[in-house]
């Protein structure tokens, strides 16, 4: 059994995350899961919310939005629309997103369930940015959760077809 987790959060954009870590702990839907070293095999949906990241004494803090975490073989992959450490929130453009995705959600009259969900979670995922921004103290330290200059998940390098032509 290994001592620590391979942990990685995935965005459609980039890898945003991948560290070893002592635990995990996620917004379940049912509720706050922890994830430690040994844990069974897990396949589950997230909702958004804070995903903590713990390394010994040391702790990273995402929002993180709607998504699925698998667990295996001691790693943690999380697969979501969205992550952000305090280096990437906009405490005012979350706040625009709250306020709008309430102005929808109190103007909505018959529409579809999935119309709803995608409201509330815009609307959860702003709240999990705004929460971590203020728990952070907004700081911008680089060296504890995601910066702006992580690597993207896939580089690509330029082809001929792609360079200019002389």
């Amino acid at each position: 059994m290994s001592e620590r987790l391979e942990v990685r959060i995935i965005t459609p954009e980039r890898v945003v995350y991948s560290h070893l870590a002592d635990s995990v702990l996620l917004p379940g839907y049912l509720g706050e899961m922890e994830i430690l070293p040994g844990h069974v095999a897990l396949f589950s949906g997230i909702r958004p919310g804070k995903v903590r990241i713990r390394d010994g004494a040391d702790e990273c803090v995402f929002a993180s939005g709607v998504g699925l975490v698998e667990v295996c073989g001691g790693k943690v992959i999380l697969l979501v629309d969205s992550a952000q450490g305090n280096l990437d929130i906009d405490p005012k453009a979350a706040q625009a997103l709250i306020d709008e995705a309430e102005d929808k959600l109190k103007n909505l009259e018959n529409e579809d369930a999935e119309t709803r969900f995608a409201f509330e979670a815009q609307l959860a995922t702003a709240k999990a940015r705004i929460e971590v921004f203020k728990n952070t103290g907004g700081e911008h330290e680089a060296s504890r959760g995601f910066s702006m200059t992580a690597s993207p998940a896939v580089s690509k390098d330029p082809t001929p077809e792609d360079s200019p032509k002389s």
